[in-house]
């Protein structure tokens, strides 16, 4: 009898300690906004996902909820089920049905249940990862759980869930008629913004089918994702688009949300055309695309709650470098990038409130989060289109100067392509005379060929007005020059039989910077063509050489360069060497050593691995040779780096 006694003290000091745990009943009298439940909520956490009504119901695991203060419940991203338990009195005289709306549209598990004064458990909602969207006891975007509770009574209410993503929940409680008028204005001003960027989507896909300009899909696609990324979050994803697919639409926010950091990036590799201009800018923006690939990759395997938080972290470490992008571009082309740069700082502010939320647990309303995205996704996409219009309308302008500028270049294109006819017919002369004089004309004809090209590529360039004209004229101007000199002064001595006037005599001191330069220049366009970076370290040294046997020279040296390197780069430069002077040549080709080098500079001989990689007669080695030894200088090659050629020509001081 004692003991039994003693059961019944126990049982009802637990009561009595569940009693005192719970959170005071809140009074309502019309609809209940947020901000009235701080104060009035239990919460508690269910690690393994166990529990049920029954059993949170009972006083041993009820005195366990802890009250909670703030007007969101957010714990993280966490796997486990959320208990959330508050009562309410309707002290409303005219008002039974009520309505409890939640700010998320989706929640892998939910459910909610009315505990009545009777002790009877009234289950209002109860839906699994598989529930689609018809189940739900309304039709709102967002989950929403109905209830009856007469004037005057009391009832708890037991809310649980557990999210794949963030844990962040709040409601609010509303009369049929609250809820209808809220309803209308939230879809009012969701459609509205959905027409906005629909409207931006339509005018890129038509900018695109009339400019076959990649960068408005780019756009387009950033515009498309940011758009259901938001529809998701309102729901009206849920409801309208995808309605009978729940798998789909737990794992929807990875999709669009990495779909938004993907178009973003590729947009901004397009509009501000970093391969050309921001090479190392260009290869961060293809990381974040292949991270956030993998990401998406790994989310059909592993669970989607800690990739979805990453992915918030990676959304704003990739709008922070579009920005940083921009700025850079903007320190030389800032009228071509002002509203690019613009567009993405406002995104900067949206995702920060994001990373504020889901990683430093500042307590950002939801409302507010998803209100700052749609205000800044509908200016960022008008911005973004903007910065495309702009900068096709100074492209414009730019195309308009360029074509009055082509007109007055035309004249003297016409008059470069004359000389250039009658160069050919020089060129075709000094091979006739070279059949039958040997040697030396052979020489000549091998040193035409690589100016002739070059001045073909460029006139080619001019025709078609691209690169800097003043440039490609003054290029145009030096080869046509190099080779006008070189013709007249060979057909001259094919004429007259005569040893060269110019090597009699002391040579003037002449600047060499300027014949290296010309040299440069000739070689511009074949080196680009194969990739590889041609650099020529300025000279300021003036030597007693003749410059038309130097730039032979020189040129038959970068010419092999070219020809026998597939990357890497080409060095032009000189150094003092003694009281001399020596012009350096140093490539990352496959290199050679001494041995090749002295059979290399014998006529007509091709070094076996170099046959394959580039057509010739084995004559560019030993012209260069023959000319240095027939006017006293001296071409060797350098210690052998551990990559590719160095040849030195020394010049007497």
């Amino acid at each position: 009898m004692l003991r039994a006694a003693l059961a019944i003290y126990i049982a009802l000091f637990v009561q009595a300690i569940a009693a005192l745990a719970e959170s005071p009943t809140l009074d309502i009298r019309g609809p209940a906004g947020t901000a009235a439940f701080p104060g009035h909520v239990d919460a508690l956490l269910d690690p393994d996902g166990v529990l049920t009504i029954a059993e949170v119901t009972q006083p041993e695991i009820a005195a366990q909820f802890a009250p909670l203060t703030t007007a969101d419940v957010n714990f993280g991203y966490t796997p486990a089920a959320i208990w959330l338990r508050f009562s309410v009195t309707n002290l409303a005289d005219d008002t039974g049905s009520w309505r409890i709306l939640f700010s998320q549209n989706f929640m892998q598990w939910f459910a909610v249940y009315v505990l009545r004064d009777d002790g009877a458990v009234e289950v209002v909602t109860d839906m699994n990862p598989a529930s689609v969207f018809a189940d739900r006891p309304l039709e709102t975007p967002t989950l929403a759980a109905p209830f009856d509770l007469a004037p005057g009574a009391t009832a708890t209410i037991f809310v649980r869930y557990a999210s794949g993503g963030s844990s962040s929940l709040s409601w609010s409680i509303e009369t049929p008629k609250s809820l209808n008028e809220l309803e209308a204005r939230t879809t009012a001003k969701n459609f509205i913004y959905y027409g906005m960027m629909i409207i931006l989507i339509v005018i890129a896909a038509f900018a695109f089918l009339m400019s076959r300009r990649p960068v408005f899909i780019a756009y387009a696609g950033y515009a498309g994702c940011a758009l259901l990324f938001i529809m998701h979050s309102d729901g009206n994803g849920f409801k309208f688009l995808w309605p009978e697919a729940a798998g789909f639409n737990a794992y929807a926010s990875v999709t669009f949300g990495a779909g938004i950091i993907i178009s973003g990036s590729l947009f901004s590799k397009l509009f501000l055309q970093t391969r050309r201009f921001h090479p190392v800018i260009d290869k961060v923006l293809g990381a974040i695309v292949l991270a956030t690939l993998g990401m998406l990759a790994a989310s059909a395997v592993l669970d989607n709650q800690p990739i979805k938080k990453m992915l918030v972290l990676l959304a704003f470490s990739a709008i922070t470098t579009f920005v940083l992008a921009g700025l850079v571009a903007a320190r030389k082309r800032f009228k071509q990038v002002r509203f690019y740069v613009i567009a993405w700082t406002g995104a900067v502010a949206s995702s920060a409130l994001m990373v504020g939320r889901h990683w430093l647990g500042i307590d950002i309303p939801a409302s507010v989060q998803f209100d700052s995205m749609r205000i800044v996704m509908v200016t960022d996409a008008a911005l973004m289109g903007l910065a495309i219009w702009d900068n096709f309308n100074q492209l414009r302008q730019a195309r308009q100067s360029a074509l009055q500028a082509n007109l007055v270049q035309t004249a003297h294109n016409l008059e470069l392509t004359r000389r250039l006819e009658d160069l050919e017919e020089q060129y075709d002369a000094a091979r006739e005379i070279a059949e039958q004089k040997g040697r030396l004309y052979a020489d000549t004809i091998h040193d035409l060929n690589q100016p002739l090209h070059a001045l073909r590529l460029d006139l080619r360039r001019l025709a078609r007005g691209s690169g800097k004209a003043a440039q490609g004229r003054a290029r145009v101007e030096e080869t046509l020059a190099y080779l006008e000199r070189l013709v007249a002064r060979q057909l001259q001595q094919a004429i007259e039989q005569e040893p060269d006037a110019e090597a009699e005599g002391a040579a003037p001191a002449i600047g060499i910077g300027e014949t290296l330069a010309a040299i440069r220049d000739m070689f511009a366009a074949d080196a680009a063509a194969k990739g590889i970076d041609l650099r020529l370290v300025s000279c300021t040294r003036s030597v007693p050489i003749e410059p038309l046997v130097v730039m032979r020279i020189v040129t038959n040296l970068v010419s092999n360069a070219i020809k026998y390197t597939e990357e890497g780069r080409i060095l032009i430069g000189c150094r003092r060497h003694g009281a001399a002077l020596r012009v350096e040549v140093h490539d990352t080709g496959g290199g050679m050593t001494a041995a090749e080098f002295a059979a290399a500079t014998a006529r007509g001989v091709r070094l076996d691995k170099t046959a394959a990689l580039a057509a010739g007669h084995g004559l560019g080695l030993a012209i260069a040779s023959s000319l240095a030894r027939d006017h006293g200088y001296a071409l060797s090659m350098l210690p052998r780096r551990s990559r590719g050629t160095s040849v030195a020509l020394t010049l007497p001081g």
